[in-house]
């Protein structure tokens, strides 16, 4: 009995824990400041997004081929 009773505390503890964790963190993040902060990163991370889609729908121009002549760098 002491072996299911155990985990059953255990669970039902970090449940409660965990509990007030996530009221603690949406309190913190409903603040002004912080709110504003996460708002502008949300915006941010669409800009991102969007600015990517449209980067992947743009087709490559070919890329000029590189000069033949002999670099001193290369050695060659």
């Amino acid at each position: 009995m002491l072996e299911t009773l155990i985990p059953l505390v255990i669970n039902k503890s970090i449940e409660v824990i965990l509990g007030l964790l996530l009221k603690k963190i949406w309190a913190w993040l409903l603040r002004g400041e912080s709110f504003q902060r996460l708002n502008h990163f949300l915006k941010m991370q669409i800009l991102v997004l969007y600015l990517d889609w449209i980067l992947l729908k743009t087709p490559l121009k070919s890329l000029p081929e590189p000069s033949k002549k002999n670099d001193l760098d290369t050695g060659g």
